[in-house]
């Protein structure tokens, strides 16, 4: 059995989504990109598909190909976005909030 970092051993540790939600929100970025794979384990195990799709956009905004200018494509700024509203939403207690 591999130890995991105390900071992934919070997301684990979290009893609901509204906690996973804030997590996800709070930790940063190079965290969610460098342990995606054991985060990714994590919320599947617990059934947090707003979660995973949330994760997946962070990833694909961290690895995306920027323009010229450097900036991320509109898409994917558009999808990171919009899961993060979802987020947001879950941390206060709405929708998703279940197990």
């Amino acid at each position: 059995m591999t130890a995991m970092l105390p900071i992934i051993e919070q997301l684990a540790n979290a009893p609901d989504n509204a906690m996973r939600s804030r997590w996800l929100l709070r930790v940063p970025e190079h965290v969610l990109s460098r342990d995606h794979l054991a985060i990714h384990d994590l919320l599947v195990a617990c059934r947090f598909q707003d979660g995973v799709t949330a994760l997946n956009a962070e990833v694909a905004a961290s690895s995306a190909i920027r323009d010229t200018s450097g900036t991320i494509p509109q898409l994917i700024r558009f999808e990171r976005e919009y899961a993060r509203i979802g987020l947001a939403i879950i941390a206060r207690g709405g929708a998703g909030q279940g197990a």
